[in-house]
């Protein structure tokens, strides 16, 4: 009877806790599972609200101040003007001025949109009323495999002055013309190769010219300032130079990959306009970040960063215009920025691009 007594508690006392720990179990079960689906839940939110922030934050501009990416033409440059500051006490504020964009602090003076740039003109001719003869001008070396209707002159002609401004540029590359810009804005419009290329120029743009913008406004660089790619490609994504450059910015294969694109046998990402047009905004955007003048930004973009700083150090001053009249930039580089401001211009005034054709038109008329 005693024995019965003490058996009957333990198997008891045994029953219960094994209930109590299968309890416990499928409670701690159930407890995982909804834990699980909350926090997959939470996650998939979070994602969500992620992509979506990220997604307004591109839009807005979310490149960071000061340079995006080490690269050996970088630390080369900013090497120069160091030692150009130690040896010429007139370069210390240009150094101080690198150095802190580089580091991404604010610049007192400096504007904070990056939207605009002043050009002086070169040895100090107001050239706004000057004509330079078409046989003055050096032909370009540009692509033209496109032709042409006979009607753009007449399209280009017909459309109201501000539509054209407002299809073609926005007027956030504030400048002033002088000889140099002159002289490449009567080629694009007075002679025939350089009014065939505009014309070309023009007319692919319109495939790339929104998407270009919107990339250069998340960059903080001027939306203007696309009309780069006509001076590099004319507009054109397939260009390929006979120094490997290609697509419509013309990257050169070592600073595509610097950047992030691929360039491998059947899988060259320059051949994408999208992804190579962001990377020119940010490429731009570093260059400013450097120089701190949009001029010399554009020649650093034709010319190598070390070439610019170097020319810089020699001259003493940071003046894309005073080594352009003292020669201290390869002639190509002379030309390019120019180049760029005179497309800027034409482009902004479309309505006058048919002008000289239809003067030839009248003249012939009358003949």
């Amino acid at each position: 009877m005693k024995f019965n007594l003490f058996i009957a508690p333990s198997v008891f006392s045994r029953k219960a806790v094994l209930n109590k720990l299968i309890s416990t179990i499928l409670a701690t079960l159930v407890m995982t599972g909804a834990t699980f689906f909350v926090t997959a839940a939470h996650k998939r939110t979070a994602h969500g609200l992620a992509r979506v922030d990220s997604k307004t934050s591109s839009e807005a501009g979310n490149i960071p101040i000061g340079l995006t990416r080490k690269r050996p033409a970088f630390r080369k440059a900013i090497n120069m003007i160091t030692d150009g500051a130690a040896a010429n006490p007139g370069l210390v504020d240009y150094y101080n001025s690198v150095t802190r964009r580089v580091k991404g602090e604010s610049m007192d003076g400096e504007s904070n949109s990056r939207s605009s740039t002043k050009v002086v003109a070169d040895n100090g001719q107001d050239a706004s009323n000057g004509v330079i003869a078409p046989a003055q001008m050096d032909t370009l070396s540009l692509d033209q495999p496109a032709t042409l209707s006979a009607s753009d002159d007449s399209q280009v002609a017909a459309e109201p002055p501000e539509e054209a401004q407002k299809r073609f540029t926005v007027g956030d590359m504030n400048f002033e013309t002088n000889a140099a810009i002159q002289r490449w804005t009567n080629y694009y419009v007075s002679t025939p190769i350089g009014r065939r290329t505009m014309r070309i120029g023009m007319e692919r743009s319109n495939a790339y010219l929104e998407m270009a913008r919107a990339e250069f406004r998340r960059a903080g660089v001027p939306e203007d300032l696309v009309w780069l790619a006509f001076v590099e490609s004319v507009w054109n994504p397939r260009a390929v130079s006979p120094a490997a450059a290609g697509g419509l910015w013309q990257f050169i294969p070592a600073t595509a990959t610097d950047y992030g694109l691929k360039v491998e046998s059947g899988n060259d990402e320059r051949n994408d306009p999208l992804k190579q047009t962001r990377v020119a905004a940010v490429y731009l955007h570093d260059l400013y970040t450097i120089f701190g003048d949009w001029a010399l930004a554009m020649a650093a973009y034709n010319s190598g960063e070390p070439r610019v700083m170097g020319a810089i150090v020699k001259n003493g001053r940071a003046d894309f215009w005073e080594l352009y009249d003292k020669q201290l930039l390869p002639k190509e580089t002379r030309d390019y920025v120019p180049k760029i401001l005179a497309s800027i211009a034409v482009a902004g005034r479309a309505e006058g691009f048919a002008l000289p054709a239809q003067a030839e038109k009248a003249s012939a008329s009358q003949s």
